[in-house]
């Protein structure tokens, strides 16, 4: 569901990666985009300007005793490499868990194919080679979290469990938006999605409310639908945290209903539309605890792949490949 169908006016993101950057509509706002941070730099401690006076000799002993930081007052450098890290190595993961994984394919319906059989051809080849890469990087990634060769794998994808997951955050992000529950949208979504969401519902015209119903699913032979599911590294590190991301389309019916101040509903407002929506849900995985998984947030909507957007971002990527080696 768009803003402009709750009357809301969330800006968007900065666009990060220009082949992907249409493809990721939030619900309730306009767009965001992808991409895949480089990994961490450490950062040597520098010497100070006391300590290279204090080599030449130019203050006495009580001096230089006053100078210097008492036991507890200053980290150490292992310390404040150990907390520098821990915070870029956190931002890094607000930063993937808030973009589209790059390479991610949405197979369209059968009637939004392209023209042509050659180019229904094409672009099924595509999604094909797609599916079989996804299955064969989740299928490493879960053998290298065994302890041994004989032995089970730490990570537990539970794949059964990720359309359950996508349809209750859709439906929670939905509601609170509507009734502007700012709480709960940070709690379940990404940082970047929660702060377009939390600007719309601050610009609001003052006195006006919403509500929202999911008044039920549609399409049920086909829908709701896992369109995909991947798991990648944040960075080339050795037991860097993954990111694990999902799509899933959801065919719905929902109803939204405008009201001023005195809580009367505005003549005109109360719409119901038939809609699906690709959503989009991640979360990270660390290794280094045992490969635990945090818990799923809610990324936003993307648009369906057509075969000019796969080519032109399947081109990025070559080229990214390229310059990497």
């Amino acid at each position: 569901m768009s803003s402009t169908r709750l009357g809301l006016r969330a800006g968007e993101l900065a666009s990060i990666r220009r082949a992907a950057s249409a493809r990721l509509t939030p619900v309730l706002t306009n767009r965001t985009s992808a991409h895949r941070p480089s990994g961490l730099r450490l950062v040597a401690p520098s010497t100070t300007s006391q300590e290279r006076r204090y080599a030449g000799g130019r203050y006495n002993r009580a001096a230089l005793q006053g100078m210097m930081p008492r036991i507890g007052d200053q980290a150490s450098p292992s310390v404040e490499n150990t907390q520098r890290m821990s915070v870029n190595m956190g931002e890094m993961l607000e930063r993937a868990l808030s973009m589209v994984v790059p390479g991610t394919f949405v197979l369209p319906p059968p009637s939004q194919f392209p023209k042509g059989l050659g180019k229904k051809l094409k672009f099924l080849t595509q999604w094909a080679l797609i599916k079989f890469q996804e299955a064969l990087t989740n299928a490493s990634v879960v053998f290298s979290s065994k302890p041994g060769i004989f032995k089970r794998a730490n990570l537990k994808v539970k794949r059964g469990s990720i359309i359950p997951t996508a349809k209750a955050l859709h439906r929670a992000v939905s509601e609170a938006l509507a009734a502007g529950h700012k709480g709960t949208l940070s709690k379940i979504c990404t940082r970047h999605l929660a702060g377009s969401l939390l600007a719309s519902i601050d610009s609001r015209p003052r006195g006006r409310h919403y509500s929202w119903e999911l008044v039920n699913y549609t399409k049920k032979p086909f829908y709701p639908r896992l369109k995909a599911h991947r798991m990648t590294p944040i960075s080339t590190e050795r037991n860097a945290p993954l990111i694990r991301q999902a799509i899933v389309a959801i065919s719905s019916k929902q109803r939204v209903v405008q009201y001023n101040a005195k809580g009367e509903v505005i003549p005109g407002s109360e719409k119901e539309m038939d809609v699906v929506e690709n959503v989009a849900i991640a979360c990270h995985i660390d290794p280094k605890s045992g490969w635990k998984q945090s818990e799923w947030r809610y990324l936003g909507t993307i648009r369906p792949t057509t075969l000019d957007s796969w080519m032109q971002e399947k081109a990025v990527l070559n080229r990214r490949m390229m310059n990497n080696k």
